[in-house]
């Protein structure tokens, strides 16, 4: 005798939600053989199917695929997007501060040697 088909038993008169997702869950765990369910609680084959997919449905669905997860696919889509622009403001604040750099660098460089690095406003390019 199955121990899970005897607490079932106990239980089979009512018939409940809450037996019907038992003998699922037995069944689903692959504790008790469906012809076993079937001659112990009288439930068919066919029935056994039915309340199988109900029970995939209503209690298994609903945690692998959440209603709100659209929701949450736009709030991951919002959050991308935020990333995105705070990456490209990360971005040209880099920019900025290579320039400012570069211009610190031309300057030195010009005060310690001596050499002109930048270019005069107004200067022309010499005739050949």
């Amino acid at each position: 005798m199955n121990t899970y088909l005897n607490d079932l038993v106990a239980y089979r008169k009512k018939k409940t939600r809450l037996f019907k997702w038992k003998v699922v869950e037995t069944y689903r765990t692959e504790r008790v053989q469906a012809s076993e369910i079937e001659e112990r609680l009288g439930i068919s084959g066919t029935e056994l199917r039915r309340l199988n997919r109900s029970y995939f449905r209503y209690r298994l669905l609903p945690l692998l695929f959440p209603k709100n997860r659209r929701k949450a696919m736009k709030r991951d889509a919002d959050y991308v997007k935020m990333l995105e622009k705070k990456l490209a403001e990360t971005e040209n604040q880099f920019l900025r501060l290579q320039a400012e750099a570069y211009q610190t660098v031309i300057q030195i460089a010009e005060e310690q040697f001596h050499i002109p690095i930048i270019k005069k406003p107004g200067a022309r390019r010499p005739k050949n």
